[in-house]
C-alpha cells in the first residue's frame, strides 16, 4: 500500500509535463519564422501635386510563371480641370444701313472720311481692301452707320500710276470652253487677276467658279443676266446685283463679288452707278478695251499688239484692261501677253492691288 501511493503522485506530475510540452511544441511548429533584418528602403521624395487628385486600386498582375497572387497598389488619377469659361462679349455688332461713295481729295484722312459719312476706318479700309495709305483720287465704298449725304457717283477707269501695274481683268457672261486655258496661264505664272461674273455664268460653271477662288483671283459683280442697266428701274437692278452675290455665296461659301461691279455692255448713267454704290459696289469701267468681244473674230497676234502696244508705257501704269473668257483668240494670246508684260517690266495683278 505504502509503495502505489508514492508512485502515484509521480504519475500524476509525469502527465502533466507532457501535455505542457506537446502545448509548447505545437505551437513552435505553427508559429511563422522571424524575418531577416534588411537595411530600410529610402523613401521617395515626390513632388507635390498640382491638381487635385483621386485614387483608385489596380491590381497588377506578375507575368513570371511561378507568381502566386497579384499586388494591389494605389494608382493616382489627375482629375481634369474644367475650363475657365470666357466672360460673355460686351462688344456691339456694328449695323451697316447703306453705303456711299467717294473720291480721295488732296490732303484728306480716312479719319476724316469716316467722320464725314458716320462711319469708321476699320470699316472703310476693310470693304475696300486698303493695304497702303491713301492715293488722291482713289475711289472709295464707305459703309454707313448712320444716315449721310450719299456722296459722289463714281466710275472707276484706271489705277494708280504710282507702281508698274496693270489690272487685266475678264468679263464672264457668255460662253465658257476657253476659261481653262486662261486659268492654266495664270497659274502656271503665279498670276492672280479680277474677273467679272455674271450669276447665270457662275451657275452654268460652277466648278470654274470655285477654281478661280481657289486659286486666289478676286471675283466682282457683272449682274445675274447681263441686261443694259440704263433700261431697268432701281430695284430690278438691285435685284442683278444681290442675286449675283447670293449665287456665288452659293456655289462659293466665303467669297464675294463686292466691292467691285462692272455695268454690261459699259452702259451707265448717274442712277446706275448711285444705285450700284448704295448697294456697296464700286462701279469699274476700263481704260483699254481688247476688243476681244466686238466687230469681226480678232486673231491672237491682234490682242497681242492692241494689249500690249496700244497705250504707252507712262499710260500702262495702273491701266485698267478689259478681255473676256469667252474669247478663244484671247485665250491664245494670254501667255504672250503676259510674257511681254514682264518683259517690259509691268505686273500683272488684281484690281484692288492696281487701285492703291
Amino acid at each position: 500500500m505504502e509503495k502505489c501511493s508514492t508512485s502515484l503522485p509521480l504519475i500524476i506530475i509525469t502527465l502533466l509535463t507532457g501535455i505542457a510540452l506537446g502545448w509548447f511544441l505545437n505551437d513552435v511548429a505553427h508559429r511563422p519564422p522571424t524575418p531577416l533584418a534588411l537595411e530600410p528602403a529610402a523613401t521617395p521624395v515626390l513632388p507635390a501635386p498640382t491638381a487635385s487628385i483621386s485614387v483608385t486600386s489596380t491590381a497588377l498582375l506578375s507575368t513570371t510563371p511561378n507568381a502566386l497572387l497579384p499586388t494591389a497598389f494605389p494608382v493616382p488619377t489627375v482629375a481634369p480641370t474644367p475650363p475657365t469659361p470666357e466672360p460673355p462679349s460686351t462688344a456691339i455688332p456694328l449695323r451697316i444701313i447703306g453705303y456711299a461713295g467717294h473720291r480721295v481729295a488732296p490732303g484728306e484722312t480716312l479719319e476724316q472720311i469716316a467722320e464725314r459719312y458716320n462711319s469708321t476706318v476699320d470699316l472703310i479700309e476693310t470693304y475696300n481692301r486698303l493695304k497702303a495709305p491713301l492715293r488722291v483720287g482713289r475711289e472709295l465704298v464707305v459703309p454707313l452707320l448712320a444716315p449721310s449725304d450719299a456722296g459722289d457717283a463714281l466710275l472707276v477707269r484706271r489705277g494708280g500710276t504710282e507702281r508698274p501695274w496693270i489690272a487685266l481683268t475678264f468679263d464672264a457672261g457668255a460662253g465658257a470652253a476657253p476659261t481653262p486655258r486662261i486659268l492654266e496661264a495664270l497659274r502656271k505664272r503665279g498670276i492672280t487677276i479680277t474677273f467679272f461674273l455674271t450669276g447665270r455664268w457662275m451657275r452654268a460653271n460652277p466648278d470654274l467658279v470655285r477654281r478661280m477662288v481657289a486659286d486666289g483671283h478676286e471675283l466682282a459683280n457683272h449682274t445675274t443676266n447681263h441686261p443694259d442697266l440704263t433700261t431697268l428701274d432701281d430695284d430690278a437692278i438691285r435685284r442683278e446685283l444681290n442675286e449675283t452675290e447670293e449665287i456665288l455665296q452659293e456655289i462659293a461659301p466665303g467669297a464675294t463679288t463686292r466691292p467691285f461691279f462692272r455695268p454690261p455692255y459699259g452702259a451707265y448713267n448717274e442712277r446706275v452707278l448711285r444705285v450700284a454704290l448704295s448697294e456697296g459696289y464700286l462701279p469699274v469701267y476700263w481704260t483699254l478695251d481688247s476688243l476681244d468681244s466686238v466687230g469681226e473674230p480678232k486673231t491672237p497676234e491682234f490682242l497681242v499688239e492692241r494689249v500690249t502696244r496700244k497705250l504707252s508705257p507712262e499710260d500702262l501704269r495702273g491701266a485698267i484692261i478689259l478681255a473676256h473668257c469667252g474669247s478663244e483668240a484671247t485665250a491664245d494670246a494670254l501667255p504672250t501677253i503676259l510674257d511681254r508684260f514682264a518683259a517690259m517690266g509691268f505686273e500683272v495683278r488684281r484690281l484692288s492691288d492696281v487701285l492703291r
